[in-house]
């Protein structure tokens, strides 16, 4: 089968609705949409402007069926936006049958050669088997191991192996499969803030080792069990029986962080420490769409807001209010949202954002725990639910249409779906993303209100 046959057999209409939504286009026929999709897998500088938003989950399924043989030029798969979000949108995996996906092999093999040249797949594999003898002469054969894709070098943790290393760095993550394990990981061990925590755990012998071998830019080891430790909490990666090895990005986070001396032996940094509140923010009348959230002391409530509408990805920000169950906090009218800390009331008042929009959007604010982070940045630590939509109608709409928005087949699917696409909404929750935008708003040295 020929790729516009492909296309011509298992494009649907919804697929043209998406399409048109997120090319910001009018495809109204399938032949558009398939030339538009031709010269898309012609253009480098389309493809790199997609990979941008391709997930590791989805690298790791193209460069497997790349390895496989297919039926009729054709690759089934399962169905699942929440893990191929990027390859589901571009239309290049397709719904058949409700939960079972397909891809052309054409479309594989065009996007797996792409991502060979950009360096997001390695060149060579990312270990070497116990079987190959490695004579110390030889060791330059990790070189391009250590100085590989990090993703990939940590792929070869088992998923048990990434719990455990998750355990030992303080980390909780968010998401469920594999790849968010390693991508929490590896953002934590290339991160000069973090990596004390890590390094707390060695014991002084190995703590002086990797500090001079830090300072010498060495990254290969031994495998030898006083570095067990060091496995355990991801400095270094097992890649044979006999070698051990310390990811480039690894060493150039720690070469910026502060080895200080305490009387004959090095002991690591202890990083400073904020206080935090870990709030729960839930809507009111859909308990299911909730919002777990880590947020440094002392702030305002307009800081506060910017972090509510960012975790719930709404965009009318700053004309909301705060009450607590006897009156309002903080209003226009009267005490500026800026020059009220959040503090006193968190600990003692029950507290709502009323959200300011057509839906009458009212958030209930929870107390968790307090507790302590390494910067003074906030961050969505777990989410249950869906965004909620703006401008739907109220909590009895956003009800009605997620609803409807989980069934494909009902009636009213095609025409529900083009209309919440024109707003805020999103098929899976967009953690990393979200994070990413609250630490470039909160991360600038001073306050943002």
């Amino acid at each position: 089968m020929d790729i516009q046959t492909f296309y011509q057999t298992y494009l649907g209409e919804h697929e043209l609705i998406r399409a048109s939504l997120f090319n910001a286009g009018n495809f109204t026929t399938n032949e558009a949409l398939i030339k538009y999709k031709m010269e898309e897998l012609e253009s480098q500088s389309a493809l790199n402007e997609m990979f941008e938003h391709l997930s590791m989950s989805e690298a790791k399924l193209l460069r497997r069926l790349s390895t496989e043989e297919s039926y009729d030029d054709v690759h089934r798969v399962s169905y699942l936006p929440a893990k191929y979000p990027t390859l589901i949108d571009y239309q290049y995996i397709l719904e058949d049958n409700g939960t079972e996906g397909v891809i052309h092999s054409e479309v594989v093999n065009v996007l797996n050669s792409a991502l060979q040249q950009t360096g997001i797949f390695p060149y060579t594999p990312m270990s070497i088997p116990d079987s190959e003898t490695i004579e110390p002469q030889d060791v330059s054969r990790l070189e391009k191991i250590y100085n590989g894709p990090i993703y990939w070098l940590y792929n070869n943790l088992t998923f048990i192996e990434l719990r455990q290393t998750m355990a030992r760095l303080n980390i909780k993550s968010v998401g469920q499969y594999k790849d968010d394990y390693l991508n929490e990981v590896i953002g934590h061990l290339t991160a000069p803030e973090y990596l004390p925590v890590a390094l707390s755990q060695l014991d002084e012998v190995s703590y002086a080792q990797i500090k001079d071998n830090v300072h010498k830019d060495y990254s290969v080891y031994e495998n030898h069990p006083r570095w067990q430790t060091a496995l355990e909490t991801g400095l270094l990666v097992k890649v044979h029986q006999d070698y051990l090895v310390m990811h480039r990005d690894v060493l150039a986070a720690l070469k910026k962080v502060d080895f200080k001396k305490s009387g004959n032996e090095d002991h690591p940094e202890t990083p400073e420490n904020y206080n935090a509140y870990r709030i729960t923010c839930t809507i009111n009348g859909c308990e299911d769409i909730t919002r777990t959230i880590s947020i440094p002391a002392r702030m305002n409530f307009l800081e506060l807001e910017i972090i509510i509408c960012e975790a719930f990805g709404w965009n009318n920000i700053g004309s909301g209010e705060f009450m607590t169950d006897k009156e309002l906090i903080a209003n226009e009218e009267g005490v500026n949202k800026n020059a009220l800390m959040v503090d006193v009331y968190l600990t003692n008042e029950y507290i709502q954002y009323l959200y300011d929009s057509d839906d009458d959007y009212v958030v209930d604010i929870t107390l968790d725990s307090v507790t302590n982070i390494l910067k003074p940045i906030p961050e969505v630590v777990s989410y249950g639910g869906e965004v909620p939509i703006e401008n739907i109608g109220g909590v009895d709409k956003l009800i009605e249409t997620l609803n409807i928005l989980q069934d494909k087949n009902h009636p009213d699917y095609v025409h529900t779906y083009a209309n919440a696409r024109t707003k805020n909404y999103r098929e899976r929750y967009p953690v990393s993303a979200t994070n990413k935008k609250l630490a470039r708003l909160f991360n600038r040295g001073n306050p943002i209100t």
